[in-house]
């Protein structure tokens, strides 16, 4: 299926069902999706759960799928122009903020980790040279095998901390990089957004505008009747009441 393709049936096909799947849309972090060509991982992402869509939609491109995914979640936030645009902003903002959050808390999990293993490691080690010194020192050696075992031990201590420094940097950059990530990434989606919200405003505007100008219309009718069902009922409202027991 090619891309042209892929994008037509994505918009025709489940354009309407969207609307509905969309307004379950929640903050929560969505289920994982592993995609190396992603700068960040899918659970930050800024999408609607159309999990329900996923045997559907299986022959689509998982790109245009993603980028469906997150220009409904878009559109499907200034839909309703009945809402404020503060309102609206303060949504996205909110939904940011806990995209971030989450984030935060899974980096801090992953140094968590990474530090507890390498203290791990480091128990490790410690206890097996401990060991190896303890045998050695048992056994009856000569001056220069002494010599020779503990340059070595101390050989291997140098490259199990070397070691452990080489994994530590790699580790950081790693951080770094996916920090960077998913800082562009939101960046790159909070201008997305400001610059929909613009348009939404001036939409937001323009129907605000027009529901004062029918409201206003409708008052008028509705005096302008008054006005004339008076003028019509004058005469009669002017003659002296009948007597019906007469």
């Amino acid at each position: 299926m090619s891309l042209s393709t892929a994008r037509s049936f994505e918009a025709s096909g489940f354009a309407k069902t969207l609307v509905l799947i969309l307004l379950l849309i929640t903050a929560a972090p969505l289920v994982h999706a592993s995609d190396d060509s992603t700068l960040v991982d899918d659970k930050y992402s800024l999408k609607a759960d159309r999990e329900a869509f996923d045997k559907l939609r299986k022959d689509i491109p998982p790109e245009i799928k993603k980028e469906n995914d997150e220009k409904a979640f878009m559109d499907q936030m200034m839909t309703d122009v009945t809402v404020p645009p503060s309102d609206v902003r303060s949504k996205f903002q909110s939904i940011i903020n806990k995209k971030r959050e989450t984030f935060n808390k899974d980096m801090t999990k992953k140094r968590e980790d990474f530090q507890k293993g390498q203290a791990k490691e480091r128990e490790t080690f410690t206890k097996e040279q401990g060991d190896q010194r303890k045998d050695f020192i048992a056994k009856k050696t000569s001056s220069s095998e002494r010599t020779e075992f503990f340059d070595n031990l101390e050989e291997k201590r140098k490259d199990f901390y070397e070691g452990q420094r080489e994994k530590r940097d790699a580790f950081e950059d790693d951080m770094r990089d996916k920090r960077k990530n998913f800082d562009d990434y939101i960046r790159s989606k909070t201008d997305e957004f400001n610059q929909l919200h613009r348009d939404y405003t001036k939409r937001y505007e323009e129907n605000k505008k027009t529901r004062a100008d029918l409201k206003k219309q409708a008052e008028e009718k509705r005096k302008n009747l008054e006005k004339s069902v008076d003028e019509e009922y004058k005469d009669l409202k002017n003659q002296p009441p009948t007597n019906l027991n007469e």
